[in-house]
């Protein structure tokens, strides 16, 4: 049996107690968060943190088994500190918390994503690479009331793109252009439990209607996928027909395809993380085997044990 232990350390501090750290990353959420619960009193009295602990402090999460060796599950910033329920918990949020600052209003003309993004983080005080894979131009983006978060969250909405940092980089791309590890899971070895359906896309066929706002205030839009199926709107920020074809072919892909659809839930080995690929055994039925590109991971922390839901995205192989 495997022995857990961790290390939390925010701000100055290194926690020596937990009741339960619950971690949650996704492609599809702009970033990642973790919540941290601690006991409501120590020795019979009730715990105090607030005199030490304050927002913006620097969060490191290591869990995992004394026997394998402690990983680094999360890296933020102390978004607040709750007490609902009698509990204490402590909300942390990813380098995307940097964002969090208000923007100068105005109205830009013509402007490059990349360079739109590259004015965000600037006027976010932060010295940062863009690597962006889209190459579309507003043809005018207002920024009004909004901080750099709520100009990467309507990037996000808009192209459906995977934002994250990565040490000094912004990283901007299509779900699944740039994948992580390969991670392997067997049904009969490290799935403790799943919530898998088998569909085939003949059975799940999608229509996608893209649509996007013209200069002279008309709507353009572009239809792919199956004619007769799920209709499903999205948005383009741009109104050529080679960007709105390949969103819409992107949001196909991400929803109509032959393999499983949901979640499984292991433990804390192997190690996985959002744009990771999950490669799935059954030595049952080796024809569903498949490769897929890894939408979410909760990892939960707990006297109970730490365990780890995978939320599977579309099929990769």
């Amino acid at each position: 049996m495997y022995t857990m232990d961790f290390d939390i350390r925010i701000g100055r501090y290194r926690l020596c107690m937990t009741d339960k750290v619950e971690i949650h990353r996704s492609v599809e959420l702009l970033s990642d968060t973790a919540v941290i619960t601690l006991p409501a009193t120590a020795c019979n009295r009730a715990l105090q943190v607030e005199d030490k602990l304050k927002r913006g402090d620097r969060v490191t999460v290591a869990i995992g088994y004394r026997e394998t060796g402690l990983a680094t599950e999360f890296e933020g910033w102390l978004q607040r500190i709750s007490t609902d329920g009698g509990n204490l918990r402590l909300h942390c949020e990813d380098d995307l918390f940097l964002f969090r600052r208000d923007l100068p209003d105005g109205t830009l003309q013509k402007v490059a994503l990349k360079d739109l993004l590259q004015k965000v983080a600037e006027g976010c005080g932060l010295s940062l690479e863009v690597d962006c894979s889209y190459t579309w131009t507003y043809g005018k983006f207002v920024i009004s009331n909004a901080t750099g978060y709520d100009v990467l969250k309507k990037v996000q909405e808009e192209c459906g793109a995977d934002i994250y940092l990565q040490g000094s980089t912004l990283h901007v791309h299509p779900p699944g252009e740039k994948t992580g590890t390969e991670r392997f899971y067997d049904f009969a070895r490290n799935i403790e439990e799943d919530s898998l359906t088998y569909h085939r896309a003949e059975d799940k066929r999608v229509q996608v209607i893209v649509k996007a706002l013209m200069p002279d205030g008309t709507v353009k839009e572009v239809e792919t996928g199956t004619p007769g199926g799920e209709k499903i709107e999205i948005r383009c920020p741009t109104g050529d027909d080679a960007s709105m074809k390949a969103r819409g072919e992107l949001e196909v892909k991400r929803r109509s395809f032959d393999g499983y659809d949901g979640s499984i839930t292991g433990w804390l080995v192997p190690p996985c993380v959002p744009g990771d690929s999950a490669t799935l055994h059954d030595a049952d039925y080796p024809c569903k085997d498949g490769t897929y590109f890894v939408a979410a991971v909760s990892t939960e922390f707990s006297a109970a044990g730490g365990k780890r839901k995978v939320n599977i995205g579309f099929k990769l192989s």
